[in-house]
């Protein structure tokens, strides 16, 4: 069966939300705010796999490209996603495939993305 373009990608996505929404809901009884960070690369003995882990941090985190980054306070009912510490434009993408429609931009992440040199346009 042949896969599609972003077919993994979608799924893998879904998933690693879902296990930071668990780690979010497994704390529930800690009422200080925190922060959740995904990071996966490649396997070193592995090529064909990756390693992912998540980790709870009180602090908010540097700026690293590849990581996903959620804040959460139970305080205050919030799980959200950091965009300005999520950054990801690392991956390489076709051109052809995206969008010029304003609507599907995201300013914040488009900003981070000129500050750390990595968006040229």
């Amino acid at each position: 069966m042949a896969q599609e373009i972003g077919e993994s990608r979608e799924q893998w996505g879904w998933n690693v939300w879902h296990m930071a929404e668990d780690i979010a809901n497994n704390l529930k009884s800690d009422k200080r705010p925190f922060y959740i960070v995904f990071a996966a690369k490649q396997d070193k003995s592995n090529p064909g796999a990756f390693r992912q882990g998540f980790h709870m941090y009180r602090d908010r985190p540097p700026k690293l490209i590849g990581i996903l980054v959620w804040y959460v306070d139970h305080t205050q009912g919030i799980f959200e996603l950091v965009p300005e510490l999520s950054i990801p434009p690392d991956v390489p993408l076709d051109e052809s495939l995206l969008s010029q429609d304003s609507k599907d931009s995201y300013a914040t992440i488009s900003e981070v993305g000129q500050q750390m040199g990595v968006i040229l346009s």
